[in-house]
């Protein structure tokens, strides 16, 4: 079935541009190396991760805000909103990196890709529509493959840790959180600077936290910088810029369902970067995960 049945429009009148299917794709393979990538950065704390991820990433976009073009686009309120978004987005780094140091990468993300479920609520209550049958038939079993995937490891059960898996399915919450709010403005605002705008705010939340914490921000050691631009490059950039580029096109639960397949990227990172080779039940969460991916994305309405 063509793409356009997969991806619908936040507007049904208008055609879905091609490039937004080939943005969440480039997105859902970056962002699937974050959790890989932080705990090479582990040398620095949770919140100077962090803000060095949204920091750079906000410089490398702030030519955006400059542009002629953008003179009275921006408006206050737009303003305030990032903001929020912004402290979501900065929240949901601080407690899910801090994740990453009590519990498994594998287990972080499969936690936190929990983001459907919040989204499809909270879109609930600011519709007033709930999603489709089928939509939240394919997210259930979606969940279903995360679930087996978060309890099952190539030598057995997964261990976990009650104060990490909670900082986890926190940081879902607040990554929907941040989804659901930029939404609103991506309807006025390009995705550059909105980008710009997002990143630079959650970095000047981030920063008092960094600082306040007596963790370093600087004096790391090679590959930690490497790991720190990566990030921004990568998950940051061709991720999460990627989503705020295709929220003005399609909803964000569909968004959040996507990124259910995290936790199956994240597990072939793994494999090449931690030697971590998965077994016979991984490779079955995957294909759950995916299948419910695709029931999701057809379920989808605008």
């Amino acid at each position: 079935f063509p793409y356009t049945t997969l991806f619908r429009s936040v507007n049904p009148s208008s055609k879905l541009p091609l490039q937004v299917p080939i943005a969440l794709g480039a997105a859902v393979l970056a962002i699937s190396a974050g959790g890989v990538l932080a705990r090479v950065a582990e040398e620095a704390a949770a919140p100077v991760i962090g803000f060095w991820r949204v920091g750079l990433c906000g410089l490398l976009l702030a030519p955006a805000l400059f542009s002629s073009r953008l003179r009275g686009q921006i408006s206050w309120k737009d303003v305030g909103i990032t903001a929020i978004a912004g402290l979501c987005l900065a929240l949901h780094f601080w407690t899910w990196i801090a994740s990453l140091e009590r519990i498994t990468v594998m287990r972080s993300v499969v936690l936190v890709t929990l983001a459907p479920l919040w989204v499809g609520l909270m879109e609930w209550k600011l519709d007033a529509k709930a999603p489709s049958r089928l939509f939240w038939g394919g997210v259930g079993i979606a969940l279903l493959g995360v679930l087996v995937m978060g309890l099952v490891s190539a030598d057995g059960l997964a261990g976990g840790d009650l104060l990490g898996d909670g900082l986890a399915l926190l940081g879902g919450v607040l990554s929907s959180a941040y989804l659901v709010i930029g939404r609103e403005v991506r309807q006025r605002v390009a995705f550059l600077p909105y980008g710009a705008m997002v990143c630079l705010l959650a970095a000047a939340w981030l920063l008092p936290i960094a600082l306040s914490s007596g963790a370093p921000m600087v004096g790391f050691q090679d590959k930690t910088w490497f790991a720190l631009g990566a990030l921004a490059l990568g998950p940051q950039l061709l991720g999460h810029v990627g989503f705020n580029y295709a929220v003005r096109y399609v909803k964000a639960s569909l968004i959040a369902s996507l990124i259910l397949l995290e936790p199956v990227g994240a597990t072939l990172l793994g494999v090449l970067i931690l030697g971590e080779i998965p077994g016979i039940w991984e490779l079955c969460a995957g294909g759950i995960i995916l299948s419910g991916v695709v029931v999701a994305t057809r379920g989808s309405k605008s």
